[in-house]
């Protein structure tokens, strides 16, 4: 057993070469392998694909979209340049929320906002009540009537002190147009 000098230097050279190697190896599987990384760029690859496809359908069907635009622009109602449309706004949801048993009591129209060619006026009801049916039948009215374009950006709502009701507020957008 008392081998040479040169056999211990080769022998611990080959340690050194296999616990190099067992390392690159745990390297590598820890990574995942060689299955892993190609799972991970086929996934990228298919993710970019699917996008890709999403978009080129979006860009073949931009006639339609502006069509669809076009069409929506035409039963905008359309204001005066520089006419005051709270009062006109704030009527209109007066009346629909009183045919709908919602009782408002404090409302407030904001400033006018710019948004591309429409112009949008928000109102503010910090204090509304009225019956959960009632409420689905206000908004669903607001938001389907001819009597102008209505979205209910927020609303928030607790029980009332009436058996049944509720009450609290929303935000109310008015879209609309100016012309001459």
């Amino acid at each position: 057993m008392g081998g040479g000098l040169k056999e211990k230097a080769v022998l611990a050279a080959l340690a050194t070469v296999v616990l190099y190697a067992a390392a690159a190896g745990l390297w590598f599987f820890r990574q995942g392998g060689p299955k892993g990384e190609w799972a991970k760029a086929r996934a990228a690859y298919e993710k970019a694909c699917r996008k890709y496809r999403d978009e080129q359908n979006l860009i073949a069907k931009k006639a339609r979209w502006i069509e669809s635009y076009e069409e929506e622009k035409t039963r905008m109602p359309i204001f005066e340049t520089g006419k005051n449309t709270d009062t006109t706004w704030l009527a209109k949801m007066d009346e629909i929320a009183a045919k709908n048993f919602i009782q408002i009591s404090n409302r407030q129209a904001g400033a006018e906002v710019e948004a591309g060619e429409v112009l949008e006026l928000p109102i503010e009801v910090k204090n509304w009540e009225g019956a959960l049916e009632s409420l689905v039948h206000f908004i669903y009215e607001l938001e389907n009537s001819g009597a102008g374009m209505f979205d209910v950006r927020a609303i928030s709502f607790k029980p009332s002190s009436k058996t049944g009701y509720l009450k609290g507020s929303f935000t109310l957008t008015c879209a609309y147009m100016r012309g001459d």
